[in-house]
């Protein structure tokens, strides 16, 4: 690559002369993109070949990282954390926190949560402050073992506490409301955990956050996390929204709300890549790019 300064009167310019082909520029391009942001392989033929590609999502780092950045929250040096990651200013999930809130209004303003795959209470710590006036708030977060040691160790207290079972955690607490923020997509066989979630008859269910789209079959991918981030790979399923929603119904639980959470699942063409096809340089389309929207739904068991 060569550069080449020129000036004219009231000009100054550089040039920037490169051999490369577009097809090379679009590798490096992809490479960078890749080492700053999630991305995913595949899709697989099924969930054990997508397994047997990943790392998982047990390892040590992680938990270390989850357990540094809420820290960050606890002591006040961060807003509120979500995979790791901290926020300087508060933000809510309006959908989550609204439905929240309507679940207190029908229960004399108590609210009793049981947070499947909270990590060490990200969803609490984020909303607590909409949620502080409440007459009652008891959040229980459903994680792994080595999560809910960490969490009992240093972040449990009244409101806050933490079990490695769903059934224990629904038999103890008896929630109001079950949510699964984030979650279903990650795990082995989910629309079977889902009939079984369903079948305890909790009377409202708060999904947020899922990787799901109607029309399309469920597939499973293998989930990319940078560096920066925390280095980190694990099988992901694409899932279907009509499939869940049978289930809703199967179960006798009426869809009072179907929402899109802020964000995406997946990436875009990374910027310099779109600036490429502007200008009319062909791009082969990558298999890896994918985005699908989140869906959520809050789910009201019906009376019989």
């Amino acid at each position: 690559m060569r550069h080449i300064h020129f000036s004219l009167p009231g000009i100054h310019c550089l040039l920037e002369v490169t051999r490369e082909s577009p097809q090379t520029r679009e590798r490096a391009i992809w490479t960078e993109f890749r080492r700053r942001n999630v991305f995913f392989d595949g899709p697989h033929s099924d969930w054990r070949s997508a397994k047997a590609a990943s790392v998982g999502y047990d390892a040590p780092a992680i938990l270390a990282k989850v357990i540094e950045a809420t820290r960050a929250v606890v002591q006040g040096r961060a807003a509120y954390e979500r995979d790791t990651v901290v926020f300087q200013e508060r933000s809510y999930s309006h959908p989550l926190l609204a439905w929240l809130l309507y679940v207190a209004s029908r229960s004399d303003l108590s609210l009793k949560v049981v947070d499947f795959g909270g990590a060490l209470g990200s969803s609490y710590f984020q909303h607590r402050s909409g949620l502080a006036h409440l007459a009652e708030l008891k959040w229980c977060v459903v994680e792994q073992p080595h999560f809910v040691s960490a969490g009992r160790a240093e972040f449990e207290d009244e409101r806050l506490s933490f079990s490695d079972s769903l059934d224990e955690a629904i038999d103890r607490v008896k929630p109001n409301v079950v949510l699964l923020s984030g979650v279903l997509q990650y795990l082995e066989y989910p629309l079977e955990y889902l009939e079984s979630l369903l079948s305890r008859g909790v009377k409202f269910i708060l999904i947020d956050r899922t990787a799901a789209q109607f029309d399309v079959a469920a597939v499973p991918f293998v989930q990319h996390v940078p560096a920066w981030i925390y280095s980190a790979s694990y099988p992901v399923w694409f899932l279907n929204a009509d499939e869940m929603q049978d289930k809703f119904a199967k179960h006798g639980y009426e869809v009072l709300d179907r929402f899109q959470p802020n964000g995406t699942f997946g990436f875009v063409t990374p910027p310099p890549l779109q600036e490429l096809k502007h200008w009319g340089i062909g791009v082969t389309p990558a298999p890896q790019q994918h985005e699908w929207p989140y869906v959520g739904w809050f789910l009201e068991k019906l009376e019989i």
